[in-house]
């Protein structure tokens, strides 16, 4: 099998993957908005954001089949009430409480004990430490933290051992400590932590040794730590929208990295160690970057067997 062809194979398998841990839609049934007066067959998914409900409707805790439950927006919800009201929905495993103002969660979150997916977004005053206590660990496979303010993880993030996927978009990340913890969660293989400001990164996210997927797009970073080499298993980065002026050179020794995503930076320039180093890289986005026309058709030579390379501007 060709190399060209054993990689396009390996995207293929890529994009399945990618399909299938979409958060929020596991269950491809009609998602309602309110509960229907009629007698309906079994609801499964449920959206009550931003309705400014100051309380659940009286039959929500009818809905035995139900699998999310969406609450988002309606800070006027006090959530020790609602977990009362919805305690017997044994079967809930997505469960959605962004915007809602909260500093805290009830303890009786732990009741959802077949909770798969949990997203508290935007709820800058949330004490984390205390919500990782609380939630129930066992089969949380994805945590939505997006837009917490958060500086730094507290230590005991690394309980949250079946962790498979975690949000930290819209923070303030930079902490190196916080990346140490990261790497003790065994089951990660996806990270965002886009949009964080980050001007660099520390050298301890080579500690994140198992993750498959990282999302660094939208700060400001000109260059990465060579840590990085020791991502073994790193298959697509998207560092699109930052300050990068060059391909960087760690991509060169990251044994699994296949995929880059390097749009809208400002490289000009394609470093010599690509024409000659043994590498798995296989498909480069580099679209919307001032890449001169000489450097370009270097690069297109350079890149000749990948299976994916763009360098479109708009």
């Amino acid at each position: 099998m060709s190399r060209t062809l054993l990689y396009y194979l390996r995207l293929v398998i890529l994009i399945c993957i990618l399909t299938n841990c979409t958060t929020y839609i596991n269950f491809y049934s009609p998602t309602y908005t309110s509960i229907p007066n009629t007698k309906t067959s079994a609801i499964y998914r449920l959206d009550l954001s931003y309705q400014n409900f100051d309380s659940l409707p009286f039959n929500v805790s009818e809905l035995q089949h139900l699998k999310m439950l969406d609450l988002s927006g309606n800070p006027n919800l006090e959530l020790a009430q609602v977990f009362c009201q919805i305690e017997s929905l044994k079967g809930l495993e997505i469960l959605i409480l962004d915007s809602l103002g909260i500093s805290s969660i009830p303890k009786s979150i732990y009741q959802f004990s077949n909770l798969k997916q949990l997203s508290i977004a935007y709820n800058p005053d949330l004490d984390l430490k205390e919500v990782i206590e609380l939630i129930p660990k066992n089969r949380l496979e994805f945590l939505n933290l997006q837009g917490n303010a958060i500086k730094n993880l507290p230590d005991n993030i690394i309980k949250l051992e079946s962790l498979k996927e975690l949000n930290l978009s819209h923070n303030l990340l930079a902490d190196a400590h916080s990346y140490i913890l990261l790497g003790q969660l065994p089951k990660l293989y996806s990270l965002w932590i886009d949009n964080n400001h980050l001007e660099k990164l520390p050298e301890t996210i080579g500690n994140l040794a198992q993750i498959r997927f990282l999302y660094i797009d939208h700060n400001t970073l000109q260059k990465l730590p060579n840590s990085m080499s020791k991502m073994r298993k790193l298959w697509v980065i998207h560092a699109g929208y930052n300050q990068f002026k060059q391909l960087p050179v760690v991509f060169t020794k990251m044994p699994s990295l296949f995929m880059a995503h390097m749009n809208n930076n400002d490289i000009t320039s394609i470093p010599q160690v690509y024409e000659f180093a043994k590498y798995p890289l296989a498909g480069l986005i580099l679209d919307n970057n001032p890449i001169p026309e000489k450097e370009r058709v270097k690069a297109e030579k350079m890149f000749k067997g990948f299976f994916l390379l763009s360098f479109e501007q708009k």
